[in-house]
């Protein structure tokens, strides 16, 4: 099970073991930081009186390990048939912590209407990404980087129901992140800048972080006093 022939991957230099350290360390802090940070999450919600926020946070903190397992997983891993395998389920996995983010977000709109229809779109469209990567490993890597950029972004099609609905705090993070995560592309794609892989990983958790805090702010307002 290998990337095919002509795949643009096989061309790339080997990273450094500085690189490789530095990539090591990125993802480790993540781990670590999502899992005192969703920790906190789900003491905080009150999951008593709305249920819902706990579904849809135990939907996000999922996708959240999952995009961060896999992609150390990953890239840790030497070359190797188990690499390639590996690289699979990590490149399906940013479809799902997309879609995990919408979810716990979405959770919070009172107009159930606009939230259930970005909830499909969102779903069906990660759901598609997913089947892709799996199905056609090493094909249609740039496309599959307009699709992630693509399903991030279409919460602007609800941006006054949104305005709505969620905290302006929760929006700005919300927004950050989705800034930071599309600018971290270019660091991805500058294949030539040494350490650009660990850059880009770091811009992941940052954005992350950002659309973590919105999200959590807006679950668990009821309860800060």
């Amino acid at each position: 099970m290998t990337l095919p022939i002509d795949h643009p991957r096989r061309l790339k230099r080997d990273f450094s073991h500085g690189e490789l350290i530095a990539d090591a360390f990125v993802h480790a802090f993540a781990i670590i930081a999502g899992a005192i940070a969703f920790s906190v999450m789900f003491v905080r919600i009150d999951i008593i009186q709305r249920p819902s926020d706990g579904v849809a946070a135990m939907i996000y903190a999922a996708s959240f390990f999952m995009l961060f397992g896999f992609s150390c997983a990953y890239n840790m891993t030497p070359p190797s048939p188990l690499k390639w395998l590996l690289r699979r389920f990590d490149h399906a996995s940013i479809y799902l912590l997309i879609a995990g983010t919408y979810t716990a977000a979405l959770s919070q709109m009172n107009d159930r209407a606009w939230a259930w229809s970005l909830i499909a779109i969102v779903w069906s469209a990660a759901i598609f990404g997913v089947a892709l990567k799996l199905a056609a490993p090493g094909r249609y890597d740039r496309a599959s980087i307009v699709l992630y950029l693509a399903i991030g972004w279409v919460g602007i099609v609800a941006i006054k129901p949104l305005l709505e609905a969620l905290p302006g705090v929760t929006l700005t993070l919300i927004v950050v992140g989705g800034v930071l995560y599309t600018v971290g592309v270019a660091f991805y794609l500058w294949q030539s800048l040494k350490f650009h892989n660990a850059i880009w990983h770091a811009f992941v958790p940052a954005a992350a972080g950002c659309q973590y805090a919105g999200i959590a702010y807006a679950m668990t307002r009821s309860t800060i006093t």
